[in-house]
């Protein structure tokens, strides 16, 4: 049974657990190529103009993943990864937005993340939702709890790489997963900070203690899971000077990430450390942003001559 995996939103946090997924042979799992412009197109097609742009290539993604002669399409319904803490709406309904664009042409597996539920809910839940495949159910979710463990051994190697020593410029690129490493969107922003010298890092880079202890800083706790982890590194990165600059990579039209912009914005409008926002859309110029990193970089060159 051949699985499409869509190239896009969670799928750049999770890729680890996905990859072991498919070496284990879980199931034969397709994921679909790199975003590019026929891709964005059709999601923008298919989409309504208030969606984010995020949400829109996701949906180009599923639409190229349609031509691949797939069995199905693994498309989670995403509540709750925290307890008491939730992320974007639209995860929450995204199978529905799946199935209302793109109808019946493929069955959906859509299992329900919640982790406020109980872990026998859980379990029921997750098999009932794995029911389309080939394999029996208690034998893949046992491949899934392997797939989580190999997740977290490979954020702590991330996280590690903080704590490296660091012969130049480290800047911190702040945002989403898939905001941060699809290189389509963002223009390839992290190897053109490498190619001017530049050692980036990104949220998957900070420990769970240095994001717990950067927003803690926070004179309430945000529920939004992902825009804490970012809030988190972003305040973690001012408090302890671990960066010498900031950008933060946003999409247009996405509510979380307005907030925690303005959240992290004024909080670094009195500080030594310069902060850069980036918003995203699908008529951004990759000529104004790498103008604009070069800039960024050469003040941060600048200060230290000064």
């Amino acid at each position: 049974m051949r699985i499409g995996l869509p190239r896009a939103l969670l799928y750049y946090n999770y890729r680890p657990a996905l990859e072991y997924l498919a070496r284990e042979n879980a199931a034969e799992i397709i994921v679909s190529s790199a975003t590019n412009k026929l891709k964005l197109e059709q999601g923008l097609a298919l989409c309504d103009d208030e969606v984010c742009l995020p949400v829109k290539v996701m949906m180009g993604h599923v639409q190229s993943l349609l031509q691949e002669d797939v069995d199905a399409l693994f498309v989670p319904r995403i509540i709750s990864l925290e307890k008491k803490r939730y992320i974007c709406p639209k995860f929450l309904g995204l199978p529905d937005m799946v199935r209302a664009n793109l109808g019946a042409k493929v069955p959906l597996i859509s299992p329900a993340i919640n982790v406020s539920w109980s872990k026998l809910r859980q379990l029921r839940e997750g098999i009932k939702s794995l029911r389309p495949l080939p394999r029996q159910p208690l034998k893949l979710w046992g491949a899934l709890g392997r797939a989580a463990r190999v997740q977290e051994l490979h954020r702590r190697q991330l996280a590690a790489a903080l704590d490296l020593p660091s012969s130049g410029k480290r800047v911190a690129v702040l945002g989403h997963a898939y905001n941060i490493f699809d290189e389509y969107l963002n223009f390839g922003i992290l190897n053109k900070l490498s190619a001017l010298g530049v050692a980036p890092v990104t949220v998957e880079n900070f420990s769970r203690g240095q994001i717990n202890q950067g927003a803690s800083g926070l004179c309430k706790d945000l529920f939004w899971s992902y825009g804490r982890e970012v809030v988190g590194a972003a305040f973690y990165c001012l408090n302890f000077k671990a960066v010498d600059g900031v950008i933060l990579v946003a999409s247009f039209g996405c509510g979380p990430d307005s907030l925690i912009t303005e959240i992290i914005g004024r909080r670094f409008s009195d500080s030594s450390i310069p902060l850069m926002s980036i918003i995203l859309d699908e008529h951004s110029s990759g000529i104004g942003l790498a103008t604009r990193v070069e800039a960024f970089v050469d003040m941060l060159n600048w200060r230290d001559m000064a």
